[in-house]
């Protein structure tokens, strides 16, 4: 219900500006209240590393549909996914993400999926970082699965820096295929942003194993495991 209202009022919100201060604190609120009621409190470590005047690519592992609430109500400045077609295809809730400014992507076909880099890049030229889960889809057992290169092909093509998020305890929270939530606690952790300037395209494996890499290193299976 909370998701169908507030899908409405981003609606309306979104009239007036996509990337406003309303909407982007708006969004926020939102992910913050169904995490209040469903009994989840989240950790925030390495905020000192995000200057929220500079657009970046957010890149997080994904275990649970709460990494997206949590992501959304930690990260400062403004933010948007870049989110799979089928999601556009609820209603209310998917015109709530496309005047919100969401950026829709096909992964099954190629040429739509190079236009949607290309969509993203325009999107941060307006100050606007992307968030991405590139696991594609969220872990059934809990671990981090191999990484798809497109977060990195945008950060290299727009030159703009990729921040690895480490999200640990939502797994534990949310199981896939499992609609059962459980309290506790989500730890997000931003490690420090991986500047571009030196990477080209041929260069993507080498940048996407280091992001996985980092990721991997600060994520901890344990957390929130009773």
């Amino acid at each position: 219900m909370f998701t169908f209202l507030g899908s409405i009022i981003a609606i309306v919100m979104g009239l007036f500006s996509t990337y406003s201060e309303p909407i982007n604190n708006f969004i926020r609120f939102w992910a913050k209240i169904i995490l209040k009621l469903s009994g989840i409190k989240v950790e925030t470590v390495g905020l000192e590393n995000i200057n929220p005047a500079i657009p970046v690519v957010y890149m997080a592992n994904h275990g649970s549909l709460f990494d997206i609430l949590a992501v959304t109500y930690t990260i400062p400045g403004a933010a948007r996914f870049i989110a799979k077609k089928e999601l556009f295809r609820i209603p209310f809730f998917a015109q709530g993400m496309k005047i919100a400014g969401m950026i829709k992507i096909d992964r099954g076909n190629s040429a739509k999926a190079r236009e949607t880099i290309n969509e993203a890049i325009d999107v941060m030229k307006k100050g606007v970082s992307v968030i991405i889960f590139p696991e594609g889809t969220r872990s059934r057992e809990g671990n981090i699965k191999p990484f798809k290169k497109g977060g990195v092909i945008l950060a290299i093509n727009g030159q703009f820096p990729i921040v690895p998020i480490a999200i640990s305890g939502s797994f534990h929270i949310m199981k896939k295929n499992n609609l059962h939530i459980r309290k506790g606690k989500i730890k997000v952790h931003f490690i420090e942003p991986i500047s571009t300037k030196n990477y080209h395209i041929a260069d993507r494996n080498i940048l996407i194993d280091k992001v996985r890499d980092l990721i991997v290193e600060n994520y901890d299976p344990e957390f929130n495991r009773k």
